[in-house]
């Protein structure tokens, strides 16, 4: 998703709001301010001292930023900055909850936020599920082939097994070296996953997720997957903050989320996680809305990157 850009003072107020919630409950944490940091040289391009930023108040952030974008974003980030030293509290939440109210902004972020500082994990994993990624992914399903289409693609999940979608993936074995198909066909068979079909596997709304992982060339460490979902969560054009925490949730909370994977503590590297978001925030299209991984298993993966602004890592 192409980011606005953030004019300088904007930049400032958000940048003293971010360390005013990270200071409320007990000073700045070493990944707090490797956040801050990384969220200001990778999406901000500024270079102010952070050390000496001084706290703001809702009302001085309310004059210095315009209602609109630059003010949901900033609430969606504070929301992030609480989650980012490993567990939200209720006192960063209710500083927010003053900011939101003193910029008018009524965000689901914060209310997901709420959930986990409170410990209300249901709650928290229905926001993140329902307003994620895959929700958006499972929704489309639904529209296109109903419920059926989706219990089809959930069954494999439970044990049964469908051999001729199965057979379809492990096709792409042939596919040339290079191409999309085959770097698929190698990811999934060297880190030993199943292919949609297969007993146990994911469904296949997940491929293009595995297929993110190829294109941005991304691992599959706990600390790589914070930063492919940062990636992909700025590639997609519907609801980032979501996205960004279903990974956060995972693998830094502790709060399971993905429903073959354990959750993790403390895996995400706030910097690197910037600059994988600033990445995505690049790329040309909403692939993970727009790109059918079958039209484009036969292309180059070169050719497939350079169309969609995919930079070097």
């Amino acid at each position: 998703m192409r980011l606005s850009p953030v004019p300088s003072e904007v930049a400032h107020a958000g940048l003293r709001a971010l360390k005013t919630v990270c200071a409320i409950s007990r000073g700045i944490d070493p990944l707090e301010a490797q956040f801050i940091d990384g969220l200001q040289r990778h999406l901000l391009g500024t270079s102010f001292d952070i050390a000496s930023l001084e706290p703001i108040t809702g009302e001085e952030l309310a004059r210095a930023v315009p209602p609109g974008e630059f003010r949901e974003r900033i609430i969606g980030g504070m929301v992030v900055a609480a989650c980012i030293d490993g567990e939200a509290s209720p006192a960063e939440i209710a500083v927010i909850e003053a900011f939101s109210k003193a910029l008018d902004v009524d965000s689901p972020v914060l209310k997901t936020g709420r959930h986990l500082a409170n410990q209300q994990l249901l709650g928290a994993r229905v926001d993140i599920a329902r307003r994620a990624m895959m929700g958006y992914k499972v929704r489309g399903v639904l529209r296109e082939d109903g419920l059926p289409g989706l219990v089809r693609q959930m069954l494999p999940m439970l044990g049964v097994s469908n051999d001729d979608t199965a057979a379809r993936y492990r096709a792409l074995e042939s596919y040339a070296a290079g191409t999309l198909g085959r770097g698929y066909y190698d990811f999934v068979t060297s880190n030993q996953f199943s292919f949609p079909g297969e007993k146990y596997a994911g469904p296949e709304i997940i491929v293009i997720h595995d297929v993110l992982h190829v294109l941005g060339g991304y691992g599959t460490t706990a600390e790589e997957e914070v930063q492919v979902a940062a990636f992909q969560a700025a590639c997609h054009h519907v609801d980032q903050f979501h996205s960004l925490l279903f990974a956060i949730a995972q693998f830094h909370l502790g709060v399971q989320m993905a429903p073959v994977s354990p959750p993790e503590k403390l895996k995400a590297d706030p910097e690197l996680m910037m600059k994988a978001f600033a990445r995505g925030a690049k790329v040309s299209r909403d692939v993970w809305a727009e790109l059918v991984p079958w039209d484009n298993f036969a292309r180059p993966i070169d050719d497939i990157r350079n169309e969609l602004n995919i930079e070097p890592r």
